[in-house]
Parts: structure tokens; C-alpha cells; sequence
């Protein structure tokens, strides 16, 4: 898990939740549904510049690494023995796939379901599902 997954997935499952709620309940929530849009694209703006965050981190890492000569310690079968660290992991792109679609398709749920509650209009829902994204 990454920041930027565990974010998708925090707003993915706060938006499922709507999905299930009573209807004066997701009235609700349909007041505050700028908020919930914003949150929405900021994880997927999250999700999609991972890429370039992840290599501007290695990267400095990696100069750091260079011009401080740092070492890691490990233990072996022979006992413990200094080395140059290890490379940070990168989170694949299926994960970051996976949470985007997640947070795309549950979005899109609850923006469905407050159309057909009449909470929002036709014209509302296109709006906010056009700006979902894709990928």
C-alpha cells in the first residue's frame, strides 16, 4: 500500500458507504457533493502522478546514497555486514490501476444513485461522471 492508494481507498469506501444510505441521509450528503468531488479527483490526481513522484523520489534518494557514501546494515548467515541501501519499492501499476478503477466505478455509483433519488439533476450527473476520468 501507498499513500496514494490508501487515499483512494479511504475516499472508494466513504463513497460506498453513501451509496447504501437512506434517502434524507444521502440528501445529505448530496449537499456536500463538491466536497466529495473534490476529494474524488485529488486521490485520482494521487493515483496518476505517482509515476513521476516515485522517480523524482528514487532518484534523490539514489544522489543522497552517492554523495554520503550510506550504508545499510543486514544480517546474513555470516552475521551482519554493511551495504548500499536497497532501492525504494515501487507500488505496481495494476495496484494504482485497481484503486482508480475502484474509486472511478464507486463514484460513479453514488452519483447514479442520487440521480435516481431525484437529488440530482440530469444535467449534474453528466457533469460530475464526465469529470470522473478515465484512464
Amino acid at each position: 500500500m501507498s499513500f496514494s492508494t490508501d487515499l483512494a481507498g479511504l475516499v472508494t469506501d466513504q463513497l460506498s458507504r453513501f451509496v447504501t444510505l437512506n434517502r434524507h441521509q444521502l440528501a445529505g450528503q448530496v449537499a456536500n457533493l463538491d466536497f466529495w468531488l473534490a476529494q474524488v479527483h485529488q486521490a485520482l490526481a494521487a493515483l496518476d502522478g505517482y509515476g513521476v513522484r516515485f522517480v523524482r523520489m528514487e532518484a534523490a534518494q539514489e544522489r543522497y546514497v552517492a554523495a554520503h557514501g550510506t550504508t545499510e546494515s543486514i544480517q546474513n548467515t555470516d552475521g551482519w555486514i554493511e551495504r548500499k541501501p536497497s532501492p525504494p519499492r515501487r507500488i505496481p501499476d495494476r495496484e494504482l490501476r485497481k484503486a482508480r478503477r475502484a474509486l472511478t466505478d464507486t463514484a460513479f455509483r453514488f452519483l447514479e444513485r442520487c440521480r435516481n433519488e431525484g437529488l440530482l439533476s440530469e444535467a449534474d450527473f453528466s457533469e460530475a461522471s464526465k469529470n470522473l476520468g478515465s484512464e
